[in-house]
């Protein structure tokens, strides 16, 4: 690891890659050692292999211990190193470890095995306030996101900035396209929702910035100078301040004009900004990164025009497009369709195998044997009523529209 990248003052063990960023939460903190690092670089590589296509290479990672005052226990993120002049923003995950007889145990944000650690993490480590905030992150993660993020955009609500970048990758092509850039107004940075911040890769003013929310989604900061001092798992509310918009490398990378890079995620993956509704805009993306454009109440902005904030709750959206979708009932027969996706449901009527119907968005309820087997899939059609997924061809066993409000 190159030494360049690590926050001077404020780490110990640097030999071994490990960097405790500022105060500890007690007095004594768990000791860090090169098997919390190998653990932590094991598990961020399997992951980023996994959920990102041509993900952003870099020659190392930095392994950082955010609270470790119980010893045996640490929580911390493993963040990307990108070399300088790369156009790219580093992926970093939050972690939470338990030092096992076998070495340690960890699992990262949005994981079974972080659930599963954040159930015994003593309350030195991770407060009562943080697991609830995290838990409820796994309630919201039960259902798969739709439109509606319920987040707004990160300065004041009626105010006006500029998109200065459509949705892009860490990488710029990189995929999903997790991400745009933004600049204006006083240049101050603003929490979209109410959330908690960790801050990882501290270095020359700067930061990569993330918020935990309680919607099931994350956000993530980067280029930010001057920002807040607020101790890691503070509870930070709708408009608080995170930082200014500048050019911060803290990690690498490169950045052309002051701005933030504003980033979703969703169960410790990055989620893709298109079709996703921020502020009372709903974005979209264009046929390359950096392009694109966002929709609100038929107003559309290309990448440099203003956006103004309508905040994290703006109302419902455009309604979706309807998809035509054949239907296949069994044996040829009909099938029936219901009030809510529920079996138990009023039947609102029937369609007939091979007729074609509109569905607008999904949702999950009761198990219908279909003929691609079990599937607790439903789609509502544009009359209100809802049929199961298993009885209609849509070309995948996924949902092919977006989730209902």
């Amino acid at each position: 690891m190159s030494n360049r990248y690590l926050p001077k003052l404020l780490c110990t063990a640097s030999l071994l890659g490990i960097c405790i960023n500022g105060p500890l939460r007690a007095a004594e903190a768990s000791k860090p050692d090169n098997s919390l690092r190998q653990a932590a670089n094991t598990a961020f590589s399997a992951h980023t292999v996994k959920s990102l296509a041509d993900a952003p290479t870099s020659d190392d990672t930095l392994v950082e211990v955010l609270a470790g005052a119980v010893p045996g226990w640490a929580f911390g993120s493993v963040t990307q190193v990108i070399n300088d002049g790369r156009d790219a923003a580093p992926v970093s995950l939050l972690y939470l470890a338990q030092r096992t007889a076998g070495g340690w145990k960890l699992g990262l944000e949005g994981s079974d095995s972080f659930f599963s650690l954040l159930e015994s993490v003593p309350d030195q480590v991770l407060s009562r306030a943080e697991k609830a905030t995290f838990r409820s992150q796994r309630a919201a993660l039960k259902q798969l996101a739709g439109v509606e993020t319920g987040l707004g955009l990160p300065w004041p609500k009626g105010a006006s900035w500029r998109l200065t970048g459509g949705p892009h990758g860490n990488s710029g092509s990189s995929r999903p396209y997790d991400s745009i850039d933004l600049a204006g107004g006083d240049g101050r940075v603003l929490a979209p929702r109410n959330g908690r911040i960790y801050k990882s890769c501290i270095r020359n003013g700067s930061a990569l910035v993330t918020l935990v929310h309680d919607n099931g989604y994350s956000t993530r900061y980067y280029h930010m100078e001057s920002l807040t001092n607020v101790a890691d798992g503070t509870m930070l509310a709708t408009g608080a301040y995170l930082g200014h918009i500048a050019n911060g490398l803290p990690c690498g990378g490169s950045s052309s004009g002051a701005h933030v890079h504003y980033s979703l995620t969703r169960n410790g993956n990055a989620e893709p900004f298109n079709n996703k509704l921020v502020g009372g805009w709903q974005f979209f993306e264009g046929s390359s990164p950096y392009q694109g454009y966002a929709l609100r109440r038929n107003v559309r902005v290309n990448v440099g025009g203003y956006l103004i904030n309508d905040g994290p709750n703006p109302g419902p959206g455009p309604d979706p497009e309807p998809m035509v979708v054949i239907v296949r009932a069994p044996n040829g027969a009909k099938v029936n369709l219901y009030k809510s996706p529920q079996l138990s449901a009023t039947v609102l009527g029937t369609a007939g195998h091979g007729e074609s119907v509109k569905i607008v968005c999904h949702a999950y309820g009761d198990a219908v044997q279909g003929n691609w087997g079990s599937t607790k899939l439903w789609n509502r059609l544009t009359t209100n009523a809802w049929v199961s997924d298993g009885h209609v061809e849509t070309g995948s066993n996924n949902p092919v529209v977006p989730a209902c409000p």
